[in-house]
């Protein structure tokens, strides 16, 4: 039986950084963007259309990258938390 994304989710310990690791300029999500495929690609839904405009929050991200590869568009930078900040995987 395999588990899903969402019960994997909750094996992710996030110590979070004040500091955003990703930056997203939500202006190009919402006026170039024909796909705005960060919203379902990210499995932490941390991309999100909420009255025609792209939100964006870094909190629950699991430095998968994957909406720094799937962003055609420009709009996404990526870095790597500061020291002693970001995601951790447990096995349970």
């Amino acid at each position: 039986m395999s588990t899903s994304v969402k019960d994997r989710l909750i094996t992710v310990k996030n110590n979070i950084s004040k500091k955003a690791h990703i930056v997203v300029k939500t202006e190009i999500c919402d006026t170039r963007c024909p796909h705005q495929c960060t919203t379902y690609v990210c499995p932490a839904k941390c991309f999100e259309i909420i009255e025609s405009k792209m939100r964006f929050q870094y909190e629950d991200c699991i430095e998968c990258g994957t909406c720094l590869h799937a962003c055609d568009q420009g709009a996404v930078s990526w870095t790597f938390p500061d020291s002693g900040h970001g995601v951790s995987f447990k096995l349970g």
